[in-house]
């Protein structure tokens, strides 16, 4: 069986790793974070899930600008380029927020399965868009 690998190269892959692996690092702080607000009960658990994401998030900017986007079309405006990359991480909020206030009220109270469920929605839907939004090539 021939898997098509039209427009999908050895560069694109190895970025792609590169991606999560960045984005796995910003995960341990995030999920810490969150999991430490939460065991505090100082939030709801979809409040301390955005405190966690927005903490990694700063985690993963500068781990993925310095690392996998180098390049992008605001490398120079890097103020415009921060904006950007938070609002992928304001996508990212929303989703994780609205994952896990839905998967609470779905499941129930089960902290862990919560956040994993919210990882998985967001992550593909924030790559994509700070890969051709945010960090883009010049054109």
């Amino acid at each position: 069986m021939n898997i098509p690998t039209r427009g999908w190269s050895a560069a694109k892959n190895l970025e792609f790793i590169k991606y999560v692996c960045a984005s796995l690092i910003a995960l341990l702080v995030d999920y810490g974070t969150y999991s430490f607000i939460a065991h505090r009960g100082w939030l709801t658990l979809p409040q301390a899930a955005v405190a966690g994401y927005l903490t990694g998030l700063v985690v993963a900017y500068f781990l993925i600008r310095a690392r996998i986007f180098t390049n992008g079309w605001l490398k120079t405006r890097k103020f415009y380029e921060a904006l950007l990359f938070l609002s992928s991480g304001l996508l990212g909020s929303v989703t994780t927020y609205a994952t896990v206030k839905l998967y609470v009220l779905v499941v129930g109270q089960q902290m862990n399965e919560a956040k994993l469920a919210a990882v998985a929605v967001s992550f593909f839907s924030v790559y994509l868009y700070r890969k051709y939004v945010v960090f883009r090539p010049r054109a």
